[in-house]
């Protein structure tokens, strides 16, 4: 076979793996852009300022070439909503991987949080648990326990938060982490960009943490 068609036939599909996912990516930032407009949120393809504010967040202190993007902010139920896909990357060369989520902040004066981190525990969590690694478990309920990694600076302030109402959500949502302190609190699934589709239930999966973690202010 003519190496240089060898050689062109690569480039073919690359050009074309480049084209398609350009393609998708201007669709869904359209598709963003005209649900913003849909809630009466403002729209920015890009926001540095917003990324600036989520430095609090471990989420957001993972990685490198960090970037917030298709960023929608509204006002929905006297809450400040912030939607946006983030993306950052982690290792180098071969071994690097670039990370992508939608994550939605909700922020309110209603709030009043103790810091926290949350998300699905792996198998280096639980092998660091028996070092001495922290993770705040509840015996009544230990499907939870299980299956998150729940982290806070004030233990206490933590554990009163998660009322049972609380780690019964968790203990039926798969995936979901959040992270929270003083007004604050973001919630994602780790690499899962939520389709245009899907922003509104995701962003009331939002509302209804809003509601409990409230209740406890």
């Amino acid at each position: 076979m003519n190496p240089f068609h060898v050689f062109a036939g690569i480039a073919a599909v690359i050009v074309t793996a480049f084209l398609l996912s350009w393609l998708y990516e201007r669709k869904r930032t359209q598709d963003l852009k005209a649900l913003a407009a849909a809630l009466k949120f403002t729209f920015s393809a890009t926001d540095d300022a917003v990324l600036a504010a989520m430095g609090l967040f471990h989420l957001f202190s993972q990685g490198r070439s960090q970037k917030v993007t298709n960023v929608m902010q509204g006002s929905a139920n006297d809450i400040d909503v912030i939607i946006m896909d983030y993306r950052y990357t982690t290792g180098t060369g071969k071994n690097s991987h670039t990370w992508t989520q939608t994550v939605i902040a909700f922020r309110s004066p209603l709030l009043n949080l103790p810091s926290f981190t949350l998300r699905p525990e792996n198998l280096f969590h639980k092998i660091g648990a028996v070092f001495g690694f922290q993770d705040i478990d509840f015996a009544s309920h230990p499907a939870f326990s299980g299956r998150y990694l729940l982290q806070g600076d004030e233990e206490d302030a933590v554990r009163a938060l998660f009322s049972d109402v609380l780690l019964s959500h968790y203990d039926q949502s798969k995936g979901l982490s959040t992270e929270g302190g003083g007004d604050m609190f973001i919630f994602y699934r780790a690499s899962k960009r939520v389709p245009p589709k899907g922003i509104t239930a995701f962003m009331q999966e939002g509302f209804a943490l809003f509601g409990m973690m409230k209740a406890h202010a």
